[in-house]
């Protein structure tokens, strides 16, 4: 009886240590995607009560690189810049204003550059949720619809710029490669354009407008500081 409570004291296992993956390093990639959104357009000054507002829509096609600059644990933050090519497109006819007439929008370049910051999820972290959030940019172009001689001017472009949020998941394949799907949304500020008929009849128009992009991707991570595997007690 002495014997068995002279036993020594069981010590319980260490905790084990899983290895998770490492997010860490630069990455380049391209993507594809689909975009609508809203042109909201103004007379100015408003004395005819009309809307002039439309959507857009069209697909997106573009490259993606970015930095995961640190990951501690699960945690990932980073910096991406996107920027590709871009047809999306909408029309608004300009009656009652001047019969017959009307103009095309066009979006032809979108991009961002923004923040990132991303928690790994699985068992050992290769799927990585993130948000985003940062600049934005697109060119739009405003192109003239209407039959001769009914109005009378240029093509408009210009490059604005704006805000943007996203959010989306990256799930690594294995070596150096990953997959990669998210949602944007882009807003850019007003700005003032004119439609002249002939015989110099100007109209004033303020428009700005939002943006939805949704797109699919593929990344190569380049290994670079940190690259090695990040160990985790639990």
């Amino acid at each position: 009886m002495m014997a068995a409570d002279m036993r020594m004291p069981v010590k319980a296992p260490p905790a084990p240590v899983v290895t998770l993956y490492s997010w860490a390093g630069c990455y380049i990639g391209g993507h594809v995607g689909f975009g609508w959104g809203r042109r909201e357009t103004t007379l100015v000054p408003d004395t005819l009560g009309i809307d002039f507002d439309h959507d857009a829509d069209g697909v997106v096609a573009g490259g993606q690189i970015g930095c995961n600059l640190w990951q501690n644990d699960r945690w990932v933050f980073g910096i991406e810049g996107q920027a590709g090519w871009a047809d999306i497109e909408g029309d608004r006819p300009f009656d009652p204003v001047i019969v017959g007439s009307g103009f095309r929008s066009e979006i032809d370049i979108v991009g961002s550059i923004a923040a990132r910051l991303g928690y790994a999820f699985g068992a050992t972290g290769q799927t990585l949720g993130y948000i985003k959030g940062g600049a934005a940019f697109a060119s739009h172009k405003f192109v003239n619809t209407s039959p001769p001689p009914a109005v009378n001017f240029e093509s408009d472009r210009d490059l604005r710029w704006g805000w943007m949020v996203g959010a989306g998941f990256e799930q690594a394949l294995g070596s150096n490669w990953s997959v990669k799907a998210e949602y944007n949304f882009s807003h850019f500020g007003d700005r003032d354009i004119t439609f002249c008929t002939v015989g110099a009849a100007c109209v004033n128009f303020e428009t700005g407008g939002h943006l939805h992009l949704v797109k699919v991707g593929l990344n190569y991570r380049f290994g670079g500081w940190g690259g090695a595997p990040v160990a985790a007690r639990y």
